[in-house]
């Protein structure tokens, strides 16, 4: 996922969304139906899907969202939870800094 962390809003400091498990219909809808609920903005997705396992990335802005960054979390590991994925929200320099060692 280098690549992805590289390209993703280099001059912006946006919270990142990771989502890793097996690939099933519907999931960048429920995942972009719960940010839309929380007014959080996506300004940039990388997605894709590797022998069945489905990988995205997502740049997101919290600016307008009506939930904090710790509520944020806590939501997305909920429907992590429920829909069977590692989802997971960082701030952008922890990202950055797990994906290179």
């Amino acid at each position: 996922m280098k690549t992805i962390n590289k390209n993703i809003s280099a001059e912006k400091n946006f919270p990142i969304i990771t989502v890793i498990g097996e690939d099933s219909k519907g999931i960048v809808a429920q995942i972009s139906n719960l940010l839309w609920k929380k007014n959080v903005n996506i300004e940039e997705i990388k997605q894709g899907v590797i022998k069945g396992r489905f990988f995205m990335v997502m740049a997101v802005n919290l600016t307008q969202a009506n939930i904090d960054f710790q509520g944020l979390a806590k939501e997305l590991k909920l429907l992590g939870k429920k829909i069977n994925l590692d989802i997971s929200l960082y701030n952008k320099e922890v990202f950055t800094t797990i994906n290179n060692i």
